[in-house]
Order: structure tokens, then C-alpha cells, then sequence
């Protein structure tokens, strides 16, 4: 029996609900998301503006053309997961299993974002115990931005949580940033265990990829727009395999990510990592 409507309603809500929680950092970087096919998004190179000119004759320069775009290539991301029929009776379990895989999606995609910026000159702020509300003021100004953001290991992050969450949120801004957001620390890179930057300073991009004409007639697909991520929209697919008779549901995407500003991006480490060299 292939997914009914209200099946799909579980998967959607809990697909949409994980994402939107886990990529809310994605709402301040430098974004182009879109809803049909593409293997390269191109990002206009903002340092490359266009020159003033005194008293003019001609009102239009070549500033504006392709050596001004930096390309970002996209790759295709694939989340399959199975789904039996005691999954299907039970709403809970199917909608467990969704934000399991929806869940694990958003990890791999922030790790593809934050494992760009290495421990390689990164600074040290010491270790999350002796990490405080004015250190953490002090790293607002490590980057040129007037909206600075920041991103930090749960440990860092719990540090400098105000005593009365009713008061403010964090990710609302605080401290000298424009938003602070709390994530894995697994998506970090090694040893980095917060970084902060200015929105413009790294890029990320999506598509929808395609699915091959020879199987379109044995998929499903749809897509899922998530509320509140700027337009990021993920193909749902669900197919039946005819050898096992089992249901399967996957979560696709064309993503990529780039810094394209490294000086208004830091990283931070705990405490000084030695070099592999020498």
C-alpha cells in the first residue's frame, strides 16, 4: 500500500520542523536557493564593484560581467530510508523516522557549510568552563561586519546563556552579535569549536536535481518548501521496490557552500593546535 495523504502530512511536518530548526544559521549567510535544476549557482564577487567616475561621459562601465561571478558548485545529496508496515500503522514511529533521516540531512548539510573554516589560524578562547558573557563580547569585533554573527558548540553556547530565558534569546541577538546559534559540534571542523563571520562572507546554494526519465514513471516526488529558510525547497521522493515489495522515502538536494570572504570569517579553538608540519 503506497503512502497515503495523511502519511505524507507526518513525514512533511516533521521534515519541515527539523530542518527549519537545525539550518536556522542558513538564514544568515549569503543564500540562493531554487526550486528547479542546476550543477552551478554563480554569486557576484562584492568585491569587485564598480568604479566612481568624475563628471562622466559614458554611464556605464564593464564592471558587471561574468569575471565578476564566482561559481559554487552544487552536488547532488541523496537521504533514502526505508519504511515497513508497523511504521505505517504507527504515526508516531513514521513520524520519528522522518525527523531521524530529516535531522541527519541538516547535519550533513551544516557540516558541508561550517567545515570550511579550519583551526588553521583560528583563535584561541580556552576551554567552554572558563568561557563567559564577556569573552564572548570581546570576539564581536574579531570580524568587519556591522552584523557580525556567531556559531557555537553546545558546551560555549550554554556558557553564556542569560539566567532569565524570557528576557532575550540568543538567537535574536546579544553580546555584540547579530544572532548567536548553537550547533553540533560534530559539524564543525576539527578542534573549531565556534566561528563567527558576516553574512555576506560565505555563500551556499541549491537546486532540485533531477530524476531520470527511464524511472519517473516508479517515483513520486514532491517537493517540501521550508518555512523560514529563505525559500530552501528538498525533493521527497517515495518508490516501492518490487523485488522486496518494501516502501522507501529520500530526501534530495543540489547544495554547495563557499567562503568567499576569508577575512570576515573566524574560527575559534579551545587552545592552540600543533601544526602537522615539521
Amino acid at each position: 500500500m503506497a503512502l497515503s495523504d495523511a502519511h505524507k502530512i507526518v513525514i512533511h511536518s516533521e521534515v519541515i520542523s527539523s530542518l527549519r530548526k537545525a539550518l536556522a544559521p542558513l538564514e544568515y549567510f549569503k543564500k540562493d536557493f531554487r526550486m528547479e535544476y542546476a550543477s552551478e549557482i554563480k554569486f557576484k564577487n562584492v568585491k569587485a564593484a564598480g568604479n566612481i567616475t568624475e563628471n562622466p561621459s559614458d554611464y556605464q562601465t564593464d564592471k558587471e560581467n561574468e569575471g565578476d561571478l564566482i561559481p559554487l558548485s552544487l552536488t547532488e545529496l541523496h537521504q533514502p530510508w526505508r519504511i515497513t508496515p508497523a511504521e505505517k500503522r504507527n504515526g508516531w514511529k513514521l513520524a520519528d523516522l522522518a525527523k531521524t533521516n530529516a535531522t541527519a540531512f541538516a547535519n550533513n548539510l551544516n557540516k558541508r557549510i561550517l567545515s570550511l573554516v579550519t583551526a588553521d589560524g583560528a583563535k584561541v578562547i580556552g576551554t567552554a568552563d572558563a568561557f563567559t558573557k564577556r569573552k564572548c563580547i570581546n570576539l564581536s569585533g574579531d570580524v568587519e561586519s556591522d552584523e557580525p554573527h556567531l556559531l557555537l558548540a553546545p558546551d560555549y553556547y550554554r556558557a553564556i546563556l542569560p539566567e532569565n530565558t524570557t528576557e532575550f534569546r540568543l538567537d535574536g541577538g546579544a553580546y555584540g552579535f547579530d544572532s548567536i546559534h548553537k550547533v553540533k559540534t560534530s559539524v564543525f571542523a576539527d578542534n573549531v569549536v565556534g566561528i563567527s563571520y558576516d553574512g555576506g562572507a560565505v555563500a551556499v546554494g541549491s537546486a532540485l536535481p533531477e530524476i531520470d526519465e527511464a524511472f519517473k514513471d516508479d517515483i513520486h516526488s514532491e517537493v517540501i518548501q521550508v518555512e523560514g529558510l529563505a525559500g530552501l525547497s528538498i525533493l521527497f521522493c517515495t518508490w516501492l521496490d518490487l523485488k522486496t515489495r518494501a516502501e522507501w522515502a529520500s530526501l534530495g538536494l543540489m547544495f554547495g557552500a563557499k567562503i568567499l570572504e576569508a577575512d570576515k570569517v573566524k574560527g575559534y579553538v579551545a587552545a592552540a593546535v600543533a601544526s602537522d608540519e615539521g
